[in-house]
C-alpha cells in the first residue's frame, strides 16, 4: 500500500509541476517574451522533468520487482 500511495504522491507532485511550468510558459508567451531567457520557466522546466523522471522511475521499479503491470 506504501508503494501505491508513494507513487500517487509523485503523480500529484507532476502534475503539479507541470502546470506551474505550463502557466510560466503560456505567461511569457502572451507577453511576447523569448522562452529560452526565461531563469525562471527553464528552472520550472527543470524541475517538471525531474519529478516526471523519478515518477517513471519508480513506476518501472514496482514493474519489475512485483512483476505487475501498471
Amino acid at each position: 500500500m506504501k508503494n501505491t500511495e508513494h507513487l500517487q504522491a509523485l503523480g500529484q507532485e507532476t502534475l503539479y509541476i507541470e502546470s506551474i511550468y505550463l502557466d510560466l510558459k503560456i505567461e511569457e508567451a502572451l507577453a511576447g517574451n523569448d522562452f529560452g531567457k526565461s531563469d525562471l520557466l527553464l528552472e520550472a522546466e527543470k524541475l517538471w522533468k525531474d519529478i516526471n523522471a523519478e515518477y517513471y522511475n519508480f513506476l518501472n521499479f514496482l514493474q519489475n520487482n512485483n512483476l505487475v503491470a501498471a
